[in-house]
């Protein structure tokens, strides 16, 4: 059974914030032995959730693997770690000996982004700040309608 202190569920977006100290050492993108444990005890279920029902599996387009840092540093050492540690993630989902039943369905889902020291706090360097999301990116079903151009001339009109 997992420690639920290593994570975070975000109850009214399904967001996942997993924080760095499981997964990476300060200041690197390389998963830690106890990251990759992780992983592979979450990265199953996670996706099993996904899978387990068709149209819960039709409105999810993607799965985002988001990297976070704290503010320390520059915003392009930050930009570049948080990226760094999706892929590192992402990759290990994806390259690695983690198998499941629904590996290959999941990796088509995933997308790996850097968000850097974004949402961090920008007086203290907060060690919540550092942390590896997972995200839901859902379908949009009006999509077509939205890029109509009776919408584009409505939006056009309104500004």
């Amino acid at each position: 059974m997992q420690d639920l202190s290593l994570f975070t569920v975000d109850p009214e977006t399904g967001d996942v914030s997993i924080g760095d100290r499981i997964l990476f050492d300060s200041g690197s993108a390389e998963l830690k032995p106890a990251g990759k444990q992780f992983l592979d005890q979450f990265i199953p279920v996670y996706s099993g959730v996904i899978f387990s029902d068709n149209l819960f599996d039709q409105q999810i387009t993607r799965v985002v693997v988001e990297g976070h840092t704290s503010s320390k540093g520059t915003e392009k050492e930050n930009l570049e770690l948080s990226l760094r540690r999706a892929l590192a993630v992402s990759n290990y989902i994806s390259f690695n000996q983690l198998n499941f039943p629904t590996k290959e369905r999941f990796k088509k889902k995933i997308l790996a982004s850097g968000r850097g020291d974004i949402e961090s706090n920008k007086k203290i360097d907060d060690p919540r700040d550092r942390k590896v999301v997972f995200r839901f990116q859902f379908r949009r079903e009006d999509f077509k309608q939205f890029l109509s151009p009776t919408n584009q001339k409505r939006d056009f009109i309104k500004k």
